[in-house]
């Protein structure tokens, strides 16, 4: 059986700002929130199983478009969630809707659909999306809040050659609960590992996993171990230099320092937007093209492994 990632969207929440005149505004390429589909191929090159990696504004629109889902092909196996914030939910509607009439239009009685998400982003979701979460979704809530850098239970599937690993990540403004007080760990990143091949999804992080670049504790260590040398490497990149302080994503700085520690063989940056860095600084209204030449300058500067792009919705890695 064969294995793609296929890119759904790289952008984050600001797709386009309306009345906004920069340059990545006025592109008419279309967005989508940060997503992948993990879709396994038979022989036969027919998709037979389906994982969706988060589902927010535009990912549905993806996968009307991907080749493998046209029309009563479309199947999903699963959703895996890397945490509750809307950019990364707002699609559930849409989606589940949706498959669910046309699998009724077919004579097939849907079945609910598995989603694994942890137990923060569990409870917030009940809260923003009751209706998907009682009438479609059969929720897999890893019952835990350990802290970033620590190595979670593996997403339980139906493909016996594919291991997910989720690992536990910083994400401040996600990392709350909606009826408790204090930091509750949210969002995971993901190993997703094949016998041919190593990828890491690192995105929505924010620019305090100091542990990427300087691992401290053997839990740290342990999960810098397992994402390093990936074949992909899929990481948040929200804007280009580092924000003093906190802040809720990494920039492109940040990454180059992940980098030296991770030795990925190709980077793609993920949740973008043009508009963080301010008007006048570098990032600002960026295309992707216009991102993925400076990003790809500035890594031969600092020798890093391998090749750094922005990826395209459609865009299909094999896996």
């Amino acid at each position: 059986m064969q294995h793609l990632l296929i890119v759904n969207g790289i952008d984050g929440p600001m797709r386009k700002q309306f009345g906004c005149d920069c340059a990545r505004c006025a592109d008419s390429t279309p967005q989508a929130n940060t997503s992948v589909s993990l879709v396994s191929i038979n022989a036969d090159g027919e998709a037979v199983h389906h994982l969706l990696f988060d589902v927010g504004v535009g990912v549905v629109d993806s996968l009307v478009r991907n080749p493998y889902f046209i029309g009563s092909n479309a199947r999903l196996d699963g959703i895996i969630l890397s945490h509750w914030h809307p950019d990364h939910t707002l699609g559930l509607n849409q989606l589940c809707v949706s498959y669910h009439l046309g699998l009724r239009r077919r004579g097939i009685t849907p079945p609910k659909i598995p989603l694994w998400c942890r137990r923060t982003s569990a409870a917030w979701v009940q809260v923003q999306n009751e209706y998907e979460w009682r009438s479609f979704l059969c929720p897999h809530v890893s019952d835990e809040s350990y802290p970033p850098g620590t190595i979670l239970q593996p997403v339980e599937t139906a493909l016996p050659d594919v291991r997910i690993t989720p690992i536990s990540v910083s994400h401040f403004s996600a990392d709350r609960c909606p009826y408790a007080v204090g930091v509750s760990y949210a969002c995971a990143a993901f190993v997703v590992e094949t016998k041919n091949s190593k990828t890491v999804l690192l995105w929505d992080i924010d620019n305090q996993n100091e542990w990427l670049a300087a691992p401290q504790t053997e839990s740290e260590k342990a999960a810098v171990t397992l994402m390093a040398g990936a074949d992909n490497l899929f990481i948040d990149t929200c804007f280009w230099r580092n924000k003093t302080g906190r802040s809720t994503h990494p920039s492109y700085e940040n990454v180059l320092r992940y980098a030296h520690t991770l030795q990925p063989q190709q980077t793609l940056l993920m949740h973008m937007s043009g508009h963080p860095d301010g008007r006048g600084n570098r990032g600002w209204g960026w295309t992707n093209a216009e991102w993925t030449a400076a990003a790809s300058e500035e890594w031969a500067v600092q020798g890093l492994p391998g090749t750094v792009c922005l990826p395209g919705i459609g865009d299909i890695l094999d896996l």
